[in-house]
């Protein structure tokens, strides 16, 4: 393994470059994060490295989720790494090798003696030589593999035939700027542009298919065989990272110490296992609780409470919920969003108002608006793909890229925050629904969505329109508040609470959010909006704005826009985010169900506001 002295933030050890990405170091250096196998921890500490949050670690199918290892309070633990691409080349002479996976020093230009062209002196000190620089172009498989690019099958594949000991060299230039620019010469006389190289199945005419290749696990081989796409390092279809979160739901009492809370959390299990294994004729031996309470000063007795809300809480939601979807998932922070709970000692406090506290003017749209004041959320990484975001794998199969063992935790992150959330009126939403109009240009997007999803090899769903309309409610309100309360677009998340499909689970709301990794959150700018006669303003902002974009009326007339043309009127002009904002990777947008079109007013929900 590669220790590389590089620093990376918490964060993104989950994304952008988590385990299988190719991470872009200073100075040309690339390294692929390895995988859970090779992470360290010190395992007197691994309890300070736990993140705790049950309802996620059962979803996901695991014994518990990790943050990712660093600063041990001893010695700094670094997440090991593999080098990849192999192939380098010498910046000033061309000269190409194939670099030593696990190598942690970097390789100097062997300075062979090119008969023609640039060439490196031997005679130059090997310190003083030119380090060289990974190779750009890569080769991808769909069932998530990648190699190095063929180069000396390529370079061979018209003749003269390879032989043991060709050496190949890479040079740039000439008229061209594209591919054809790009020139691998072999001592043996065979030379070749990559011109063509990209072409669809190119490769499989050369005899070349996927070797199974997974580096961060391992330069060892699995059948494979599928054709492979040439793309480059930096490319973004490279890896596509599946981050799984949630919402913490507290099951403490609302008058719990904060530190008592901490200590639950921080010896969890060492107190829960007291208990079960102190059991004698129904009495329970509290010396455990005591002397833990003695040592971080709170009271005993708080901890015991404390210990006994949150294993009860537990038990609430069951021990199996890798089985259900994602909308039955958010189900139960659903209901806590839309009423009042907690307070600052607890990882979630939410003030609800009835829309009757808000003007008229929005009283017909929402049921209740809810000031969230903090929350804790809990992303995890469950795995990734490549070609194509969202595979369609299921869980069992994504974990199983992360290691060469059966992966029994995964790599998470604690984030804090505030947020809104806005409770649509089910009786408005249905009536809404059920129109002609409505209807039918909801069919418009239901196709090309079908369509996207057989590509994707998913099962297709027919879309409602109230999943539609949340969503771009959700895009425009943002864009608005981050003109209001001071914070970028790109710090604010959406969290939609709806089926996609068939209406099965009866919740009908947004949460628009802001969370960052600080212990204590935000500073209540977007909290704030959403009080009584200001959050009013702000939407009648936003709404005013989505009636007109500077790309109608070809955006609002669009029968499909945007990635594999999953939007109907939502461009960059007026309803998409930066990808962080958006759970659907900017699709499912259509401004249309907000205010209507320029021919049918009608099919807009909030065409009165």
């Amino acid at each position: 393994m590669v220790y590389s002295k590089r620093p990376i933030r918490r964060a993104q050890i989950l994304s952008p470059w988590g385990i299988g990405a190719i991470v872009p170091f200073p100075n040309d250096e690339s390294l692929m994060i390895a995988g859970l196998d090779f992470w360290h921890y010190d395992d007197e500490d691994v309890e300070r490295y736990r993140v705790i949050d049950k309802r996620l670690t059962q979803r996901l199918g695991v014994k518990e989720l990790r943050l990712p290892p660093d600063f041990n309070g001893k010695s700094l633990l670094s997440i090991p790494a593999v080098r990849f691409p192999l192939w380098h080349y010498c910046p000033y002479c061309g000269s190409m090798i194939k670099a030593p996976p696990y190598l942690d020093s970097r390789d100097k230009c062997d300075a062979y003696p090119w008969t023609k062209g640039r060439s490196c002196s031997n005679k130059t000190p090997l310190s003083r030589r030119r380090t060289l620089v990974p190779e750009r172009f890569i080769v991808i498989c769909e069932d998530g593999h990648i190699d190095d690019f063929p180069l000396m099958e390529w370079v061979h594949r018209n003749g003269p035939k390879r032989k043991s000991d060709c050496k190949l060299r890479r040079s740039t230039g000439g008229i061209s700027t594209s591919l054809a620019g790009v020139r691998y010469t072999c001592t043996c006389g065979a030379s070749s542009s990559l011109l063509g190289a990209t072409k669809k199945g190119v490769l499989d005419n050369i005899g070349y298919t996927c070797k199974g290749l997974k580096p961060w696990l391992g330069y060892e081989n699995e059948k494979c065989g599928k054709s492979v796409k040439v793309v480059q390092r930096g490319g973004s279809n490279v890896w596509f990272p599946d981050i799984r979160s949630s919402i913490t739901i507290p099951y403490y009492e609302q008058e719990v110490d904060k530190r008592v809370v901490k200590v639950v959390d921080d010896y969890y299990e060492k107190l829960k296992k007291s208990i079960e294994d102190s059991r004698v004729n129904g009495e329970i031996d509290l010396s455990t609780i005591e002397i833990i309470a003695e040592v971080k000063k709170v009271d005993a007795k708080d901890l015991y409470k404390t210990l006994l809300s949150r294993i009860n809480g537990e038990n609430e939601f069951g021990e199996n919920l890798a089985g259900i979807t994602e909308e039955e998932f958010r189900l139960d922070e659903y209901k806590k969003l839309i009423s009042t709970f907690g307070n600052e000692n607890l990882d979630l406090h939410t003030v609800n108002f009835p829309i009757s506290k808000y003007n008229s003017a929005i009283q017909d749209y929402f049921e209740s608006i809810t000031l969230v004041k903090k929350l804790r959320e809990t992303r995890a990484f469950l795995g990734f793909s490549r070609v194509q975001p969202d595979s369609g794998t299921n869980f069992t199969d994504k974990k199983n890229m992360l290691s060469n063992e059966e992966v029994s935790w995964l790599p998470a992150i604690v984030v804090y925050g505030e947020g809104l959330f806005f409770q649509f009126n089910k009786e408005k939403l249905m009536g809404w629904m059920q129109q002609k109009s409505v209807q039918d240009r909801i069919a418009r997007l239901d196709d090309n969505y079908h369509r996207y999803n057989i590509k994707m090899s998913r099962k297709a769903i027919e879309l409602n329109p109230i999943y539609i309309l949340l969503h771009t409610f959700a895009h425009i309100l943002i864009n608005q508040l981050s003109f209001e309360c001071g914070y970028g677009s790109s710090a604010l998340r959406e969290r939609i609470y709806c089926d996609k499909g068939e209406l099965t689970n009866d919740m009908y709301g947004v949460l628009i959010y802001t969370a960052s990794g600080d212990s204590e959150g935000s500073l209540g700018g977007l909290v704030n909006q959403g009080i009584p006669n200001v959050i009013e303003n702000t939407m009648r902002k936003a709404i005013s704005n989505a009636r007109w974009c500077t790309a109608d009326p070809i955006c609002i007339e669009s029968k499909g826009q945007g990635p594999d043309s999953c939007n109907l009127a939502a461009c960059h002009n007026c309803a998409l985010l930066p990808e962080t904002c958006c759970e659907n990777g900017n699709r499912l947008l259509d401004r249309g169900m907000l205010i209507g079109t320029i021919t049918d007013e009608s099919i807009g929900f909030f065409k009165k506001m």
